[in-house]
């Protein structure tokens, strides 16, 4: 029998296809799919939180006040470094791409083989209300000199510092700026200045919230002071740093720097990690308070090793970076309005040692804005932050051991996305694999030009590196593929959790 026929076609039998709709959720450049990336992405969020959820464990609480109690025993030894200063504390390592210090030597450390995770300290070890002529910016190439005054409160700085003073002052006046104390056109978000206190960075996943019980001062040395012996493996680490470092303290200085007192990052570092080494040389170990088990000198700064009680044994790193606290904000600087109003906090931002301090007797420091980046960052959305991070994660390997910029540009690249891009699509939860793949191929972009805009300084333009060609090669091989690069990052990121597996750094375990 025929069958019935409606509409020129049988009743029975399956519906006729949907029309063809094209494939959008597909990587031209790898294949890969956006659905897998951002699923592998949000996978690596919950596995690099220790805790799921924003509040730290008490290891890293612990470790946090070690550090601190170590800085109020620097201030016993040695009254010039200041009681109670307010601390920078961000998240992740110089080598992350936490603040931009050039192309120093950054040391052989590498997250994974040789810590579980990486912060980094700033310590203000001189502070400037930024309306004197002490100093003296070239915002073009982003250096500052820092001229000493006479006296402070009745008291002979120039005397006092002495054996950290720098060469004269290239130029000298010609390359006068004076900064603005009228507020910074990106204002503050809480927290606010609190000279007694620290702040730290909020971060997805590790936020170390302040605390009253934790402001160090000279007669308030926390109990968790132990011993800095250090494993085979860790001795042999360092090759910048020698017994004479330590047994000499700081360097002499010249006659000649009498004529014009600079305040040199180079011999200020040097001096920070002398005093800081002699001071762990002398802890007592304390049974179930972290472990002190490496400290060696880079460049202008200080790296500690600390190795936690647990259980899971965790090796946690902190950078610690003495710097100048400028008050005030410098002429001539960017303000950025994608983030709308942050606060009514007073500008300020820092002198840190860059590059510069690699040449013997410069006397340059560099500008840091770490706390209008740490402001900005409050405001990206969750989703961007989370691909930046999965960006980090597969940049890491990459750059390890080297001296590249790449992570600090990958994070100058994160907040020229927001001025870019809509809000609401970087704050869409499934766009956060495309996000991560436009952040790889920018970062790519810059690699190839070898420079990128300073975020702040409008004339200022960041250095991609000397081997930015052959990262430029890696990075496009690691495009070719970012899904087994993702889950490679995954795996990592598990085995830090657990806290186990890790080799010391140099060889052997921690």
């Amino acid at each position: 029998m025929a069958s019935t026929v409606w509409a020129s076609a049988p009743w029975w039998g399956p519906p006729p296809p949907a029309p063809a709709r094209p494939l959008t959720d597909i990587d031209f450049c790898s294949g890969a799919q956006l659905q897998e990336l951002t699923q592998l992405i949000q996978e690596l969020g919950v596995q690099e939180s220790w805790n799921n959820g924003p509040k730290p464990g008490a290891d890293l609480l612990r470790a946090r006040d070690f550090v601190f109690s170590l800085l109020g025993l620097v201030h016993r030894r040695d009254p010039r470094f200041p009681p109670q200063v307010e601390l920078l504390l961000l998240r992740g390592g110089i080598r992350e791409g936490s603040l931009d210090l050039g192309h120093a030597p950054l040391g052989p450390y590498a997250r994974g083989p040789h810590y579980d995770a990486g912060f980094t300290l700033l310590v203000p070890v001189f502070s400037l209300d930024g309306t004197g002529q002490e100093l003296q910016m070239d915002l073009e190439s982003s250096s500052a000199w820092l001229r000493l005054p006479e006296l402070v409160c009745g008291t002979s700085v120039r005397e006092a510092w002495h054996d950290c003073l720098g060469p004269p002052v290239p130029g000298g006046q010609d390359s006068v700026h004076q900064t603005e104390d009228k507020g910074s056109p990106t204002d503050w978000q809480s927290p606010l200045y609190q000279p007694q206190g620290y702040l730290t960075e909020p971060e997805a996943h590790v936020s170390l919230g302040d605390s009253p019980s934790d402001v160090l001062g000279p007669e308030s040395p926390q109990p968790d002071v132990t011993d800095t012996g250090s494993p085979a493996p860790l001795k042999n680490l360092n090759s910048d740093v020698t017994k004479a470092a330590v047994q000499s303290g700081v360097p002499k200085p010249l006659e000649a720097q009498e004529a014009w007192p600079t305040l040199c990052p180079t011999q200020v570092a040097a001096w920070f990690f002398a005093t800081l080494a002699a001071v762990a040389e002398s802890l007592i170990p304390v049974p179930g308070a972290p472990r002190l088990v490496h400290a060696a000198r880079h460049a202008g700064f200080t790296t500690v090793l600390l190795a936690t009680p647990g259980p899971p044994r965790r090796l946690l790193l902190f950078d610690l970076i003495p710097v100048v606290s400028v008050a005030g904000w410098p002429s001539g600087a960017r303000s950025h309005s994608w983030a709308g109003p942050l606060g009514c906090e007073s500008a300020s931002f820092y002198l840190v040692p860059g590059g510069g301090t690699e040449r013997r007797g410069a006397s340059e420091w560099q500008l840091c804005f770490a706390r209008q980046e740490l402001a900005l960052k409050a405001r990206v959305p969750a989703p961007l932050l989370q691909a930046h991070a999965a960006a980090q994660a597969l940049l890491r390997p990459l750059v390890a051991g080297t001296r590249a910029a790449a992570p600090y540009l990958l994070r100058t690249l994160l907040y020229w996305a927001c001025e870019r891009l809509p809000a609401l699509y970087l704050a869409r939860p499934e766009n956060a694999g495309a996000c991560c793949l436009g952040l790889l191929d920018e970062l790519g972009r810059a690699l190839e030009a070898g420079k990128l805009p300073h975020y702040f300084l409008s004339r200022r333009q960041l250095s991609a590196g000397d081997g930015s060609p052959a990262l430029l090669g890696a990075l496009v091989q690691l495009r070719g593929d970012p899904v087994q690069a993702l889950r490679a990052a995954v795996e990592e990121a598990k085995v830090a959790r657990k806290g186990g597996g890790l080799a010391g750094v140099g060889g052997g375990a921690h």
